[in-house]
């Protein structure tokens, strides 16, 4: 990792695919954008990450009804350790499983489970860009100079 630019927040470095799924991984809530009536939303969602997709699950409602209209998202993630913050976002096309052989596939992922809420639709988000930033928020007097 090197730093490749500086920002307000300190140095920023970009990260590698690698380094994005390995951070996802790590983690199990994030953010999915999607478009509603033409306008951007944000829901939480418990998910996922395999290092090639992203799977979550939910039920029936505003967020599933715009995926069936419109499967372009963007999904979101990011944390903060000490000095040092990360952010990745994932750009593609999320698709509702709906084969026995997938659902079945879903079912046997480690997504946590905080709604009791059934059935479950999943959904696998299927990417067309992954990009990540890592951000060290402690500035050294070497690099303020």
């Amino acid at each position: 990792m090197s730093t490749d630019e500086w920002s307000p927040q300190g140095p920023v470095a970009e990260l590698s695919d690698t380094e994005c799924w390995a951070l996802l991984d790590g983690t199990s809530l994030g953010r999915l954008g999607v478009s509603v009536d033409s306008q951007p939303e944000i829901f939480p969602v418990d998910y996922h990450a395999d290092g090639s997709t992203v799977l979550f699950r939910t039920a029936s409602g505003t967020k599933l009804h715009e995926l069936l209209k419109n499967d372009s998202v963007v999904f979101e993630v990011d944390s903060r350790v000490g000095d040092a913050a990360w952010s990745v976002t994932v750009k593609g096309r999320a698709i509702v499983l709906t084969t026995p052989d997938d659902i079945d596939a879903a079912d046997r992922r480690p997504l946590p489970e905080w709604h009791p809420t059934k059935p479950f639709v999943y959904v696998t988000i299927v990417p067309s860009t992954i990009s990540g930033r890592r951000l060290n928020r402690h500035v050294t007097a070497e690099i303020a100079r």
